[in-house]
């Protein structure tokens, strides 16, 4: 991830800002990635109506996944403190089992990959396909959890 970051800063397609207040680095897009999100949105829109699912859903990064489920977020349906979401992927390897997403007040939310010693939250777990399929819209979330495809545990 850190290489792809490096990748799109380099074109010009993100600024790397570093708040030395609370230590956090987070990447904006720039003027020139922001006049190509229509078009990036119009290509994403184009392939959700009319790639089949199944080609999609061969080639799954958990990671990726992650990441993109971490951009989601919305701040504003967790407590007012720090949230702890732990997804499991109990059939990936162990380096890409386990992510943690923490959410705290005023700030962006965390994608960890490795345990990071708080108390979690909420349990998430599933295939990384399940949870793929759900995010990309193709399965409801109520009807996975129903037929056992995803367990969340508070």
């Amino acid at each position: 991830m850190s290489r792809r970051l490096k990748d799109m800063q380099g074109s010009g397609l993100i600024a790397r800002h570093h708040d030395v207040t609370t230590g956090q680095v987070n990447y904006i897009p720039t003027d020139m990635a922001r006049k190509l999100e229509p078009i990036v949105h119009a290509l994403g829109q184009w392939a959700h109506e009319n790639i089949d699912s199944a080609v999609t859903l061969q080639k799954l990064d958990s990671r990726l996944l992650m990441w993109n489920v971490r951009r989601k977020i919305d701040l504003r349906r967790f407590p007012d403190r720090r949230s702890v979401v732990q997804f499991i992927f109990p059939e990936q390897k162990p380096e890409h089992r386990n992510y943690w997403l923490i959410a705290r007040p005023g700030c962006e939310v965390d994608l960890c990959v490795t345990d990071p010693g708080f108390e979690v939250d909420l349990f998430v777990e599933s295939e990384l396909k399940t949870l793929t399929r759900i995010y990309m819209g193709f399965a409801p979330m109520s009807e996975s959890i129903k037929r056992g495809e995803m367990y969340v545990v508070r």
